[in-house]
C-alpha cells in the first residue's frame, strides 16, 4: 500500500511538471560518461568508459595518450580537479593528468586498483577502492593505506566532522583522529551509498543509496518520498534544487517546495536527456547542469543567451512545419506559418501557448481548420484588427468568432491576372487594401468590398502591372508618408504614391532585394545583395550599411525591434542601433527563416525548421563582458596534437615540423558560460592579406600546406559593421623548414653554390686559358714549323756545296804526292769534317727520319775514307782507345752521300767506343766482292740478346748500359742512312762481341790483291731483321712520331689507329721494349724533347708543345723524373 502511494505521488508530480530541455553531446569513441569536473579556465572534463575527454562547448577532445604514446583507455569512476591537476579514480588505479602540460603523471607510491571515489580532506587526497581506504600526500606522492576494513567504497565527502565514507555496507565516518564510526541508515535492504553531497546552506548532507535519497542533519535521516525505490547514482546541488541521477532518468527535487520534476529520455525529442541511466550530475561555476549518461552527456544551461523551443513543445504533436513567418495579431494571437500550414494560439504572457489554450492548425486538408493552401506567405492585421493570410491560393480572411478562414481571390477587370499566388497585403489607411501576387502585379481593392464579398472572386478597383519593374511582386510596405513600396520577386524596388498611383523606380533591376521593413520613424529599410540601405523620409538622411563578412550573394531578413533594426544573415544577428553603433552575435546550430519581435514576451523570435528560437531583448542592454577565447586544441593532419611544451590552451605559440603543415586551430569562448555568442574575424599573418570571418558553428580555422615560416593567428571580436575590438587571441605558429631547408642545409647549399661558382669561373678561366694556350700552341707550332723549314732549307743549301767540297778535297788528297800539299789538304779535310759535323748536329739530328735526300752523291774510295775516319777517331780518343782498321782490298769505290756518311760513321765509331767493355781494340774491317763492299765494326765486350736483335734498328731501342740514354739509337741512324743509300745493314752478337755491318753497292772494284787483312777478319752473316714484331714496333714508332705533337694522343688512340686490342698491344710493347704502352709513348716524347733541347734551336715552351704536352709544370715534372734535371737546366747544360 505504501509503495502504491509513492508511485501515485510520483506519477502525479511527473504529470504536473514541465519537460526539461537538454543539449546533448555525444562522444564518438566512448558512450558512457561516469564523472564530470571543471578546471580553472572553465573547460569541462568528462571521465568516460574509454578514458578522459574535455569539452569546450563546441567539440570533445580526447586526452587518452600517455607521454610514451600508449593509449590510456579505462573507465574513470570519479575525478577531482585541483590546481589544474586532475586526479582520477579508475579501474587501473589512480591516474594523474596535468592540464597545463597535457601529460599524464603517476604517483610514486603504489596506488590501489578499482578506485571509485576521490576527494580532498585535511590536505591529502583520499581514495576509496575495493580493497580499502587510501590517502596520498600531494607533495611527496606518498600513498598509504588508511583502513583496510572499509572496503568496496563508492563515495567520499569531506566534512567538518570528518570524512564520510559511503560503502557497499552503508555509511561510515572517519574522525580527524582516525577512528571509524558506522552510521546506520534505517532498515533499507540495500545500504549501498552511491553518492554524497553537502548542503552548503544548512550543513546537512544528502545521501543517495540504491533505494532512496536521504537528507542527513547529523542526527536523523529524512527520506525524500517521491524518489524512494530509485537507485541514486549521483547527486548535485544548486540553489534549492537537488539533482539526482538514477537508473530511471534524472530527478530535480526542490527542497523548499518539495516539488519533483522528472527528466526522462524521449526518443521523439532530440532535446530530452540523452539516456535514462545517469551516472554523474555536476553543476559548473555558471550554474549549468551536466548529466553524464550511457549515451554521452546532457546539459541544461542555467541562463542561456537564447532559448531553443522545438515545435513539438508548442503544438504537443509530432507534426513539423518549416516556419517562414511569425506574427502576433492585435488580439494576442500568435501565428506561426510555413510550408505546412498556419499554427494559431493564444499567448498572453509570452510566446508559448497559454495554459489550456486552444491550438488551431490551419491546413488545406484539415476538416476543422481549413485554409486554401499550406504554403503561407504573409499574415497581416490591419488597423481594425482584421487578420488576412496570404497563401499560394489567394487570400484567407480570418473570422475571430468562428476561428475559420474564408478564401477570396482578387482579379483585375480583365480577369487575366489575379492573386492566385498572394504574397503580401497592406492597408493604405485610405480604406483600401493593396495586395501583391506572383504573376499578377499589385491589386488595389476597397476594404469593405473585399470583406463583404460573398463570392470567392473580387474584381480589383485598380491594377498596377505595366508601370512596375516586374510582374512578380513579393512584398509591400507602407512608409511614414503613406507611400507603398513594392519589392519585385526577381530584381528591383518601386515606390507608389497611393493618391496619384504614380510609380517611381527606386532601385533598378540590377539589384536583388531580399527584404523590406519600416522603423518607428517611418523610414524604409531594404536588405539588398551585400548591403542594407535605409531610405529616410528626408533623402539627405539616406544611409547604407555593409555587414562585414558577407558578400553580394548574402541574403538578410529585417525586423524593427523598438528603436533598433535587426538584420539576420546566415547564423549571425546584426543589430543596427539608432546611435550608429552596432551589435553582432551568432545563433549557432540554427538557420533562421523568419524573424519577429514579440512585445508581449520581450523576445525576438526566430523561426526555422520545426523550432522557434527566442532571444530576450533585455540581454541586449546588459554590459557585455570581454570574451575569453583560447586555443582549446590543435589538429595536425586530422589528429589531435599536444606540443612538448604543454597544452595549447596555456601556450602563446607552438612549433611544428615541416610535415605538420596541415593545421586546424580549434578555438573556444566557452559558449555554455551564458554570455552573448560573439562573431569573430581572424587572419593568419603571413598568409591572409585580409580578415576572414568565422560563420561556422565549431570555431575551427583550417590551413593546408602551410609553407615553412613564422605566423601569428589573430582573432578579433567584430560588430555588425566589421568594427573590431582588441585582439581576443594572438597565437604564434612556427612551421620549421624541412631538413633540406634548415640553416645548416642552407649553409651547405651556399658552400655548394659558391664552390659551383668557383668551379664555373675556373672552368671558364680554364677554357679561356686552354683557348689561349691552344692559340699560343698553334702560334708556337707555326713558328717552330717555320723555323724547322728554315733550317731544313739551310741544311740542304749547305750540304750541296759541302758535299762537292768534301769530294773535291778527297780527290785532291788522293792525287797529291807532295807531302806539304798533303798536309794542307788533310787540314782542309779536317776543317770540312768539322764543318760537316756542326751542320749535322745543328740541322739534321732532330729529324726522326730523313725524307728524300736531294744531296748529290759522290763516288769515293771507301777504303781510303774509312782509313781516314779511323785516323780521326784515334786522334779524338788518343791512347785511351785502340782502333784497328783492316781491309782486304787496296781500293773500293762506292757512290754515297759523303756528307751523311762521315757523321754516321763517326757516330757508329763513338757508339762502339762507348759500348765496348773489354780492353781489346776496336776493329773496323772493310771487305769487298763483286756484289758488296762491307764495313764491319766489331765491338768487343758488347752482347745483345738474340731476342732483341730484330729491334736494334728501332730509333727508340735502348741498348743496355748505354751511357747516353737521351740520344737517338745510333744503330737506327745507321739503318736509316743505309736505306737512303741503297745499302744493307746487319747486326750479329755473340758472347762479348757484337758486329755491325754496312753493305754498300760497289761503284767500281779495284784489282783484288792476294793480300788479306788477316784470317781473323769477321764476316758476319746476314740476319733477318724484318720480322713481324720488328715491323709492328716500327709501325708503333711511326704512329707515335706522327702524332707526337698531339696532346690528346694516348694509348686508346694508338689502339684505334693500329686496330689492336688493349691487351695485345700491352703484351707486344712490353715484350719488345720492356715498357708499357704509356711508358713507351712517354719515352719517345722525352727523347725527342731531349734532342731538341740539346740542339738549342727551340725554347722549353716550344719543345713542350712539339712533343705533345700542354702543361708546363707537368712537362717539367716528367722530364725531371726521366733525366734528373729540369728542361731549362738541360737546355743550358
Amino acid at each position: 500500500m505504501k509503495n502504491l502511494l509513492f508511485t501515485f505521488i510520483l506519477t502525479l508530480l511527473s504529470a504536473l511538471t514541465s519537460a526539461q530541455t537538454f543539449s546533448n553531446i555525444s562522444i564518438a569513441e566512448a558512450s558512457t560518461v561516469c564523472s564530470i569536473a571543471q578546471d580553472e579556465q572553465g573547460m569541462v572534463w568528462l571521465g568516460t568508459e574509454g578514458g578522459l575527454y574535455s569539452y569546450d562547448g563546441y567539440r570533445t577532445i580526447p586526452h587518452n595518450t600517455s607521454a610514451n604514446g600508449t593509449t590510456i583507455a579505462t573507465r574513470i569512476h570519479s575525478m577531482l580537479v585541483c590546481h589544474n591537476i586532475i586526479y582520477m579514480g579508475t579501474e587501473r588505479g589512480l591516474l594523474v593528468y596535468d592540464i597545463r602540460s597535457g601529460r599524464y603523471g603517476q604517483p610514486q607510491g603504489q596506488s590501489p586498483k578499482d578506485i571509485r571515489a576521490v576527494t580532498l580532506h585535511q590536505g591529502r587526497l583520499w581514495m576509496g577502492s575495493a580493497t580499502g581506504l587510501y590517502s596520498c600526500d600531494l607533495k611527496t606522492n606518498d600513498v598509504r593505506l588508511e583502513n583496510r576494513h572499509l572496503h568496496n567504497i563508492y563515495s567520499l565527502l569531506s566534512t567538518r566532522s570528518g570524512l564520510l565514507v559511503g560503502t557497499i555496507g552503508g555509511l561510515a565516518l572517519r574522525s580527524p583522529g582516525g577512528s571509524i564510526r558506522h552510521i546506520p541508515i534505517g532498515n533499507s535492504p540495500q545500504p549501498l551509498v552511491n553518492a554524497l553531497a553537502p548542503d552548503r546552506g544548512t550543513n546537512d548532507v544528502w545521501i543517495g543509496t540504491e533505494g532512496a535519497l536521504y537528507r542527513y542533519d547529523w542526527h536523523t535521516f529524512q527520506p525524500v518520498a517521491p524518489l524512494t525505490g530509485n537507485s541514486i547514482k549521483s547527486l548535485a546541488l544548486h540553489g534549492d534544487n537537488i539533482y539526482a541521477g538514477t537508473d530511471n532518468g534524472m530527478f530535480i527535487y526542490n527542497k523548499v517546495t518539495n516539488n519533483v520534476r522528472h527528466a526522462l529520455h524521449d526518443s521523439r525529442s532530440a532535446r530530452s536527456i540523452a539516456n535514462n541511466i545517469v551516472w554523474a550530475v555536476y553543476n559548473d561555476r555558471w550554474g549549468n547542469l551536466w548529466a553524464g549518461t550511457d549515451q554521452g552527456v546532457s546539459e541544461i544551461q542555467r541562463r542561456p543567451f537564447y532559448t531553443y523551443t522545438p515545435l513539438s513543445d508548442i503544438t504537443s504533436t509530432g507534426d513539423g512545419n518549416c516556419l517562414h513567418l511569425i506574427f502576433r495579431s492585435a488580439d494576442n494571437m500568435l501565428w506561426l506559418g510555413g510550408t505546412n500550414g498556419l499554427i494559431a494560439y493564444s499567448a498572453t504572457h509570452g510566446f508559448l501557448p497559454d495554459k489550456g489554450a486552444d491550438m488551431a492548425w490551419y491546413r488545406q486538408t484539415s476538416t476543422t481548420h481549413y485554409m486554401s493552401h499550406n504554403r503561407v506567405r504573409r499574415v497581416y492585421s490591419d488597423r481594425d484588427g482584421r487578420v488576412l493570410v496570404c497563401t499560394d491560393h489567394g487570400l484567407n480572411i480570418y473570422n475571430p468568432l468562428t476561428r475559420q478562414m474564408r478564401n477570396v481571390i482578387v482579379t483585375d477587370p480583365s480577369r487575366r491576372y489575379s492573386t492566385a499566388w498572394a504574397y503580401d497585403v497592406v492597408d493604405d489607411g485610405m480604406g483600401r487594401y493593396w495586395i501583391c501576387s506572383y504573376m499578377g502585379g499589385v491589386f488595389v481593392v476597397a476594404k469593405q468590398k473585399l470583406l463583404n464579398a460573398t463570392g470567392k472572386t473580387v474584381v480589383a478597383d485598380r491594377h498596377l502591372l505595366s508601370q512596375l519593374q516586374g510582374i512578380h511582386v513579393w512584398q509591400l510596405v507602407k512608409d511614414g508618408r503613406g507611400r507603398i513600396w513594392a519589392r519585385m520577386y526577381d530584381r528591383g524596388l518601386d515606390r507608389i504614391d497611393p493618391k496619384t498611383m504614380r510609380v517611381e523606380h527606386v532601385v533598378g533591376k540590377d539589384r536583388l532585394i531580399n527584404d523590406l521593413a519600416t522603423d518607428h520613424d517611418g523610414n524604409v529599410w531594404a536588405a539588398m545583395d551585400g548591403e542594407i540601405r535605409r531610405f529616410a523620409m528626408n533623402t539627405s538622411s539616406d544611409r547604407s550599411f555593409h555587414i562585414a563578412g558577407y558578400g553580394g550573394n548574402a541574403t538578410a531578413m529585417l525586423c524593427k525591434v523598438e528603436g533598433d533594426m535587426w538584420a539576420v544573415m546566415g547564423n549571425d544577428c546584426c543589430i543596427l542601433r539608432a546611435n550608429g553603433r552596432s551589435v553582432r552575435f551568432a545563433v549557432p546550430g540554427f538557420r533562421p527563416l523568419a524573424i519577429c519581435y514579440d512585445r508581449v514576451s520581450g523576445n525576438v523570435l526566430l523561426g526555422g525548421n520545426d523550432a522557434v528560437v527566442s532571444i530576450p531583448t533585455a540581454r541586449m542592454g546588459e554590459k557585455q563582458q570581454h570574451r575569453h577565447m583560447f586555443m582549446s586544441s590543435i589538429m595536425v593532419d586530422g589528429k589531435s596534437f599536444v606540443p612538448e611544451e604543454g597544452c595549447t590552451a596555456y601556450l602563446s605559440e607552438v612549433t611544428l615540423a615541416s610535415t605538420q603543415n596541415n593545421v586546424t586551430f580549434q578555438l573556444s569562448d566557452l559558449p555554455f558560460s551564458g554570455m552573448q555568442p560573439c562573431v569573430y574575424a581572424y587572419r593568419l599573418k603571413g598568409i591572409d592579406r585580409t580578415w576572414q570571418y568565422m560563420h561556422g558553428e565549431r570555431h575551427e580555422i583550417s590551413y593546408n600546406a602551410l609553407p615553412p615560416g613564422s605566423y601569428t593567428l589573430e582573432v578579433r571580436q567584430i560588430d555588425a559593421l566589421g568594427e573590431a575590438s582588441d585582439d581576443v587571441l594572438s597565437y604564434g605558429v612556427t612551421i620549421l623548414p624541412p631538413w633540406y631547408w634548415s640553416i645548416w642545409a642552407k649553409i651547405v647549399y651556399l658552400l655548394v653554390v659558391a664552390a659551383l661558382l668557383v668551379w664555373i669561373m675556373n672552368f671558364y678561366m680554364m677554357r679561356r686559358r686552354l683557348h689561349e694556350e691552344r692559340a699560343a700552341k698553334e702560334r708556337i707550332m707555326q713558328e717552330s714549323a717555320a723555323r724547322s723549314q728554315f733550317f731544313d732549307n739551310l741544311s740542304r743549301q749547305l750540304k750541296q756545296p759541302l758535299g762537292s767540297l768534301f769530294g773535291s778535297v778527297l780527290d785532291m788528297l788522293h792525287a797529291e804526292k807532295d807531302t806539304s800539299g798533303v798536309r794542307r789538304l788533310e787540314q782542309m779535310r779536317h776543317d770540312v769534317v768539322d764543318m760537316n759535323m756542326l751542320v749535322y748536329k745543328a740541322l739534321d739530328v732532330q729529324q726522326s727520319k730523313t725524307g728524300p735526300d736531294n744531296t748529290p752523291k759522290t763516288t769515293l774510295d771507301i777504303v781510303d775514307f774509312c782509313r781516314r775516319a779511323a785516323d780521326d777517331a784515334r786522334s779524338r780518343y788518343g791512347k785511351a782507345v785502340e782502333i784497328d782498321y783492316r781491309t782486304d782490298v787496296p781500293t773500293a769505290y762506292v757512290c754515297v752521300d759523303v756528307v751523311r756518311l762521315q757523321p754516321v760513321l763517326a757516330e757508329l765509331i763513338d757508339f762502339a767506343v762507348n759500348n765496348r767493355t773489354d780492353n781489346e781494340p776496336l776493329r773496323l774491317t772493310l771487305t769487298a766482292d763483286d756484289e758488296r763492299v762491307k764495313l764491319n765494326v766489331s765491338i768487343p765486350g758488347m752482347t745483345i740478346h738474340q731476342t732483341d736483335i730484330p729491334f736494334v734498328f728501332n730509333r727508340y731501342y735502348s741498348v743496355a748500359d748505354n751511357s747516353k740514354p737521351d740520344s737517338t739509337n745510333t744503330l737506327a741512324l745507321v739503318r736509316e742512312f743505309a736505306e737512303q743509300q741503297g745499302a744493307l745493314t746487319a747486326v750479329e752478337s755473340t758472347d762479348n762481341l757484337t758486329v755491325v755491318t754496312i753493305g754498300f753497292v760497289p761503284a767500281q772494284t779495284a784489282s783484288t790483291s792476294s793480300q788479306h787483312a788477316g784470317t781473323d777478319a769477321a764476316t758476319p752473316k746476314e740476319i733477318d731483321i724484318d720480322t713481324a714484331d720488328a715491323r709492328l714496333l716500327a709501325k708503333i714508332t711511326d704512329t707515335v712520331e706522327a702524332h707526337i705533337a698531339d696532346s690528346d694522343f694516348n694509348v686508346t688512340r694508338l689502339q684505334e689507329l693500329l686496330g689492336l686490342g688493349s691487351k695485345l698491344l700491352y703484351r707486344k710493347v712490353k715484350q719488345m721494349t720492356g715498357k708499357t704502352p704509356v711508358e713507351f709513348i712517354r719515352h719517345i716524347r722525352m727523347q725527342r724533347a731531349a734532342i731538341m733541347l740539346r740542339e738549342g734551336r727551340f725554347s722549353v715552351s716550344e719543345v713542350m708543345y712539339m712533343v705533345g704536352f700542354s702543361n708546363s709544370s707537368y712537362f717539367s715534372k716528367v722530364f725531371q723524373k726521366t733525366y734528373g734535371i729540369t728542361p731549362a737546366e738541360y737546355s743550358r747544360g
